[in-house]
């Protein structure tokens, strides 16, 4: 994909005239949080596939009798978790910028990698783009799609993100659903109820340990005000905010499940992010090819949980 210089080549000329211009001159429109990675317990692995296996116990507690009655039984249930490798691949002709404004970005070096475009581009903009791209097309939304050879692959298909995970298992038999029903996104206190609702549907082994429950910020607003509606700013002097009340379950809106209803929370330990090479993500290899400058990078990342069975979610969004 080739710089795109025309509006401002028409707007200040095809010639660099230096009158100050520099990085600072270089505005961009704000990028969104990328927290959804938050909700999980990374776990670096060379694994392509992680596997564990679920116990479960038997009881073993029966009245006493003389005669030997065993009781007691363990059943394994096995659990894979996918790790996928994803790449970086941009080239660019920064000579298309010296007859230009930005003809700063340009240097006097003949290798083209010492120009402090290379510093820009990475640091502005491919460093940061790859958080972004994660956060919105592959973490939440993302269904792996083998690559097509010699073709760029479509937006959130280079990972199985968090949406297909849960409804995979849920399809599996291995989550079940907890009703709420649509998210009540205009009534703020219809949606504190909901909320609740779903904390009480909950095993009641995990009403104790500290949870956050994902959904999308839409949602998340749509709570927070109903909270204050309902409760108050303040409820036994200390402000509710973001935790659903009387429970130990914080609502997080994540900017990866835009516009989504569905609502999900596990144990965090549950929840696990696999990853290798992750320091890539703000490496950038850049070579010199003739005047092309290539710029690259790859790692692998992948999501899962290690007990789908205390995955709780609800019944929205399950195609």
């Amino acid at each position: 994909m080739a710089l795109v210089i025309t509006d401002v080549v028409a707007q200040f000329g095809a010639y660099y005239l230096n009158q100050g211009q520099n990085l600072t001159r270089l505005y961009a429109l704000l990028r969104s949080a990328t927290s959804t990675e938050s909700m999980f317990t990374p776990v670096n692995t060379d694994d392509t596939i992680w596997r564990a296996a679920k116990t479960l116990f038997s009881r073993v507690v029966q009245p006493f009798q003389k005669a030997f009655t065993p009781l007691a039984g363990v059943t394994f249930s096995p659990v894979e978790i996918k790790q996928f490798k994803m790449k970086v691949d941009a080239q660019e002709y920064p000579d298309e910028l010296e007859a230009s404004w930005l003809g700063f970005l340009d240097g006097e070096d003949i290798d083209r990698k010492a120009w402090p475009f290379v510093r820009w581009y990475c640091e502005v903009y491919l460093i940061p783009q790859i958080k972004q791209d994660i956060e919105h097309n592959e973490i939440y939304q993302g269904s792996f799609v083998a690559p097509t050879a010699n073709t760029p692959g479509a937006a959130g298909t280079s990972m199985d993100g968090l949406k297909k995970t849960i409804n995979a298992h849920v399809t599996a038999g291995r989550i079940t659903p907890i009703t709420t029903g649509a998210l009540q996104l205009t009534d703020p206190e219809g949606m504190v109820d909901q909320f609740e609702a779903f904390a009480d549907g909950i095993h009641k082994d995990y009403w104790s340990i500290p949870m956050m429950l994902g959904c999308s910020e839409s949602a998340a607003r749509a709570f927070l005000r109903g909270q204050e509606r309902k409760y108050g700013k303040n409820t036994g002097g200390g402000e509710l905010g973001l935790r659903i009340n009387n429970t130990n379950i914080t609502v997080v809106g994540l900017p990866s499940h835009r516009n989504t209803e569905k609502i999900w929370c596990t144990p965090k330990g549950n929840a696990i992010m696999l990853r290798k090479r992750i320091q890539n993500q703000t490496r950038i290899q850049v070579e010199s090819v003739d005047r092309l400058l290539k710029f690259f990078t790859d790692f692998s990342m992948g999501i899962g949980f290690i007990i789908p069975e205390i995955v709780f979610t609800n019944d929205r969004d399950l195609v």
